[in-house]
């Protein structure tokens, strides 16, 4: 008689499709948001909850890959800086606070080989989390 095998655990597979990632316009900013993130929009007076697809997705971009999702966000910022440029003096200060607040993600995190050691990164591993670099106080 041959010697009975037992199945291997269970481990589950990284499906993309399980999140997503979400920047807000002119932001840097990546938002791991999962797809059962549901809101609730209403109460009904039958005290059936409707949730629905969280609303404020139009002022968002969203992308199930994370390497789309940071070059989005790169573009995106480097579009949002060449438009206070192009307003001249007036946006200078808006600018300067700008390229502080978003420092980290600009000159670190959204770097291209940055990016794309995240994205090899994301594919190789299952379990994968994405975790920005933040310059500690």
């Amino acid at each position: 008689m041959g010697t009975i095998k037992s199945a291997p655990p269970y481990t589950p597979k990284r499906h993309n499709y399980l999140k997503y990632y979400k920047i807000a316009k002119s932001q840097t900013a990546l938002i791991e948001v999962s797809t059962n993130d549901f809101t609730l929009t209403h109460f009904q007076k039958t005290n059936k909850a409707v949730y629905t697809v969280r609303p404020d997705t139009k002022l968002f971009d969203l992308y199930i890959d994370i390497g789309q999702a940071m070059e989005k966000a790169k573009s995106g910022a480097l579009a949002y800086i060449s438009e206070l440029i192009s307003e001249g003096e007036a946006s200078e200060q808006k600018l300067l606070q700008y390229r502080k607040d978003h420092y980290e993600d600009l000159h670190i995190n959204l770097v291209d080989s940055n990016i794309q050691e995240v994205e090899e990164e994301s594919a190789t591993d299952e379990q994968f989390k994405w975790h920005p670099y933040r310059i500690k106080n």
